[in-house]
């Protein structure tokens, strides 16, 4: 069966009919601006400079040295062990933009399990249908407030640089919560508030793209509150990686 074979039972809403697209749109009609830096991903310019950016950013990241943040980039990329992915799982990257990390995902599950590419940007989806053609991935336009997704349906997801645009954190993340199973796992990573002289042109750049940055330990904060457990931050520098368990998980291994 075809990954979006495989998506449809998944799905709270139909699946559009078009075998052929490249990804599915399931956004009825379009939201409102999300701030400059969202509209700036919605465009093919703002969709071609992230492309590079974090295409980037995947290709050195083992070779950049830990007094450079090197642990941190090297986590933010290194989704699949955050995840515990071992094959045949169900995951969902939300905000996966050009596809850099979907790539990885898709590799890590097989082909026996099922990775959904979604974003709001139709320019940053079509990028990551062309970049990633793997036969066990989807890609869809969601709405991250809004989820078409059934209760309890994923193994994982993976949320990175989404939670500072959303207009409300708490909505965002009981969605999350709610398309979870039962010990499912999140790995996400927003940007954060940076430290010392750094704080003040964090400050600058987050007001000139109306998006949020979080203050230290307030997404680990949030995540517990919407009942995630085993909330790990990993880092709390100029970006915070925050690992997170859906309530009812067993007990853990070993």
């Amino acid at each position: 069966m075809s990954a979006a074979g495989r998506l449809a039972p998944l799905l709270d809403v139909p699946l559009p009919d078009d075998p052929a697209a490249p990804w599915f749109d399931l956004v009825e009609g379009r939201p409102g601006s999300r701030g400059r830096v969202q509209d700036l991903w919605e465009s093919g310019g703002g969709a071609g400079f992230y492309d590079r950016l974090v295409g980037a950013g995947d290709r050195v990241r083992d070779l950049v040295p830990d007094l450079a943040l090197g642990g941190l980039v090297r986590d933010f990329y290194g989704v699949v062990p955050r995840l515990d992915l071992v094959g045949g799982e169900t995951v969902l990257d939300l905000a996966c933009g050009p596809g850099t990390l979907t790539r990885h995902l898709a590799d890590a599950v097989g082909p026996d399990g099922l990775v959904i590419g979604a974003d709001l940007s139709p320019a940053m989806l079509a990028r990551a249908a062309r970049a990633v053609t793997a036969p066990n991935t989807v890609f869809v336009r969601v709405d991250a407030m809004a989820l078409p997704l059934r209760d309890a349906c994923l193994d994982a997801v993976c949320c990175s640089l989404l939670l500072h645009l959303v207009p409300d954190l708490d909505t965002a993340l009981a969605q999350l919560r709610r398309v979870l199973r039962p010990g499912g796992r999140l790995a996400v990573a927003v940007p954060a508030h940076g430290r010392g002289p750094f704080r003040v042109l964090t400050e600058v750049l987050a007001r000139g793209g109306q998006a949020r940055l979080f203050g230290r330990g307030e997404l680990a904060d949030a995540l517990v509150r919407h009942g995630f457990v085993r909330v790990a931050t990993r880092w709390d520098t100029v970006m915070q990686v925050v690992d997170a368990v859906a309530p009812g998980a067993a007990p853990p291994r070993g």
